[in-house]
């Protein structure tokens, strides 16, 4: 069986309620799933995860492994040992566990007793340093926050070509490259105006609409990427709790 068919296998045991067969083959593709398919490395910190947390849901052994499994690869980093790609699981990880101030405490860590790595690192942890409110670090860790926008919009309209060639998925494939980019785009200007340049924040979201030329696209993105604000949380969070209905209003009165 591949590690592909053993994730799965383990989801069909989950949704039958096998689960503690289940956790079992989550575990072990975490553990193993690299080894034998390289080109597994999104699934098993996205896909793989959600799958997980699905069964931790029902079933509270498998909160409690991921959990400790979490805890295991943040010591073994403390302890000088793993690089980035052990980083990005364990904040895989925290991210599933809604856990971001986890992610920004080891960052700190690690910024103090392996500073290398830390630099390595900074823009996987760049949303928990937000998130945190720690927009000094936030900015002093991140990349020039305009050259940023803009290589994220050449991103948006190389995706956009790639999805025309794609039959049925066009629509989907869409929707998630607007929202990835503004989520993108409000996270430098949350961080702009967290450090108090609540103009250049203004600037920068105005930046990254104008800068999609598909007139369709650039409206779905000026609905997605909002007005940064002077106080309370930041832009990107503004944007993660807009309601889903609201969006779909805003949307609907543009049109």
């Amino acid at each position: 069986m591949t590690a592909e068919e053993r994730l799965q296998a383990a989801r069909q045991a989950a949704r039958e309620g096998r689960h503690q067969e289940a956790l079992e083959g989550f575990v072990w593709f975490r553990h193993h799933a690299l080894d034998e398919q390289p080109s597994l490395y999104g699934v098993r910190l996205s896909y793989a995860l959600f799958y997980w947390m699905e069964l931790a849901d029902k079933y509270p052994p498998a909160l409690h492994a991921l959990e400790a499994l979490r805890e295991q690869k943040a010591q073994a980093l403390l302890r000088g040992e793993g690089g980035r790609v052990l980083f990005h699981d364990v904040i895989s990880i925290d991210a599933r566990l809604d856990r971001s101030r986890a992610t920004y405490e080891l960052y700190l860590a690690l910024a103090e007793g392996r500073p290398e790595l830390a630099a390595e690192c900074a823009q996987l942890a760049l949303p928990a340093i937000a998130a945190a409110r720690d927009y000094r670090l936030a900015n002093q860790v991140r990349r020039d926050p305009e050259a940023h926008i803009r290589d994220l919009a050449d991103c948006l309209r190389w995706d956009m070509r790639c999805a025309k060639r794609r039959r049925y998925t066009r629509a989907p494939a869409r929707w998630a490259s607007v929202k990835n980019y503004a989520a993108a785009v409000c996270l430098d200007t949350e961080i702009t105006a967290g450090i108090g340049r609540l103009d250049e924040a203004r600037r920068l979201a105005a930046l990254a609409v104008d800068l999609i030329g598909d007139p369709s696209l650039r409206a779905d993105a000026r609905v997605e990427i909002p007005k940064p604000a002077a106080h309370g949380p930041g832009a990107a969070r503004f944007y993660q709790r807009r309601p889903k209905a609201q969006r779909r209003e805003a949307r609907h009165q543009r049109s």
